[in-house]
């Protein structure tokens, strides 16, 4: 099972309570489906809805009927009921239960929006906020989102209050945002705790209060939300300050249900990050990892077999294990085995770009259009080292903003370093940043255009160490 399909799953079992949450009504009750069946039939259009979306979600003692449920709630919602365009509106951007229609979701948030309903000033702020199928329009996000934090939606007052305190995508606002998180923490929401929590623990926006991030960890954990102890043993775990700590939250996390904990006591267990004996924990977290669904422990057991940790040292053992993991469909392990052998290891992989071409046309089935389309752009840059060749690649890069991620500017700058340097280059000529020569090359103008362009990513935590750190140069890439 893939970690796309299971990362679907996971939104599909939530929906009911998400949608409830936000102001629609899914059924989560067994129907007398005969009865709504005369009373939608009648033209009732809460009947219509109730029905229609009861059909597309599976409800209890109702059998899956998609195509008939989205048809229930578009009558509904053409007859003027708000509720039923906003559970449309939602349906369609969403893109889960069937193709994403975002023109049409659009239309209907809107309509619904500006008769104040909350799921859809939700559902729109988001979409235009993180530009999900809609062009991103970031002004008309807040205000919909404020509208919806006002009316009460935690998810809104969350999302909201994350972006104005750490000013990612909004013009930060760091007062209003740390009052809406503190008032979804004191209405209960365990998910604004970890939110804050977070941003209290790295000091995102606000003076760091690891007192108090902790607390709120806690408190979220109470609830059953482990994603706190789970963030805040990780960072215990990395900075090597606490092993034994940093293993029981993680424990508790993974414990709470959290299984990328478990995935992380493997890893830090197979890099020895545990204290004494800690090579000989990878076992056990990678079994419990495994039954909780972590595609990632096969990267793991492969990565442990390319660099000789705890075994004799073997690349094509290493290989072997993430294709029969690939094979058995997994696309983490696809994922890695294709920018694995696009880039070679310097030691025991060679670089063979058409090989990983092939293992791209092989597995992409798993990884679907847009990460197969990402890939296949990498192994194009890595199969070149002509200069002549860059400015081609970059207007590919161009004419691809939905690409653009922290990921794909890593695995570019993994693929061929010097084409990352050059589109950094034009970048910051275009911000009047930089005034060098366009060759691609790392000289110390570049350099020193590069910190000046780190210090004004969101997180410019890795500027003074090193610009030319995978994470700042996709940072960069990513802009």
């Amino acid at each position: 099972m893939t970690s796309k399909f299971m990362a679907h799953t996971r939104i599909l079992a939530g929906a009911l309570i998400v949608i409830l949450a936000t102001g629609a009504v899914a059924p989560a009750r067994a129907l007398d489906q005969d009865a709504l069946k005369s009373a939608a039939a009648a033209g009732d259009t809460a009947a219509q809805r109730e029905l229609g979306e009861a059909l597309v979600f599976g409800s209890e003692g109702v059998a899956q009927d998609v195509a008939q449920g989205l048809k229930l709630l578009g009558e509904a919602a053409a007859a003027g009921d708000v509720q039923a365009g906003a559970s449309l509106g939602k349906i369609l951007i969403d893109g889960y239960y069937t193709e994403a229609e975002p023109e049409r979701a659009q239309r209907l948030l809107e309509q619904a929006a500006n008769a104040g309903n909350r799921l859809a000033q939700m559902t729109l702020g988001e979409a235009l906020l993180w530009g999900q199928n809609l062009t991103p329009d970031p002004l008309r996000a807040k205000t919909l989102l404020q509208a919806a934090a006002e009316a009460g939606d935690p998810e809104a007052r969350r999302i909201l209050g994350e972006q104005l305190v750490g000013g990612w995508i909004l013009e930060p606002d760091v007062e209003a945002g740390l009052a809406l998180l503190e008032q979804a923490v004191a209405a209960g929401d365990d998910k604004a705790m970890v939110s804050l929590g977070g941003l209290l623990l790295n000091g995102t926006g606000v003076k760091p209060d690891v007192s108090r991030a902790q607390a709120l960890f806690e408190e979220a954990a109470k609830a059953g939300n482990g994603e706190g102890l789970e963030r805040y043993g990780t960072h215990l775990l990395w900075s090597n300050r606490s092993p034994a700590q940093a293993e029981d939250y993680l424990r508790r996390a993974g414990e709470l249900g959290r299984g990328s904990a478990w995935s992380t006591l493997a890893e830090g267990a197979m890099y020895g990050y545990l204290g004494g004996g800690s090579r000989s924990k990878f076992d056990g977290y990678a079994e419990k990892a495994r039954a909780a669904g972590e595609e990632v422990v096969a990267v793991l057991e492969a990565e442990r077999l390319m660099w000789g940790i705890s075994m004799r040292a073997s690349g094509p053992e290493a290989i072997a294990v993430l294709e029969k993991a690939a094979d058995d469909g997994n696309a983490t392990a696809a994922s890695h085995l294709i920018a694995l052998v696009r880039d070679g290891n310097d030691y025991n992989v060679r670089k063979q770009p058409e090989q990983a071409r092939a293992y791209l046309e092989r597995y992409a089935p798993l990884l679907g259009p847009d990460r197969s389309a990402q890939f296949a752009y990498t192994i194009d840059a890595a199969s070149t080292r002509q200069f002549a060749d860059f400015p081609e690649l970059k207007a590919v890069y161009d004419s691809h903003p939905e690409w653009r991620s922290l990921w794909f500017g890593k695995q570019i700058y993994a693929a061929n370093a010097n084409l990352a340097i050059y589109i950094v280059q034009l970048q910051m000529k275009d911000d009047g940043l930089y005034t060098g020569t366009v060759n691609a090359f790392a000289t110390e103008t570049t350099l020193l255009a590069m910190w000046h362009a780190c210090h004004r990513l969101p997180d410019a935590t890795r500027c003074d160490d090193s610009v030319m750190h995978p994470d700042v140069v996709g940072a960069l890439l990513a802009r």
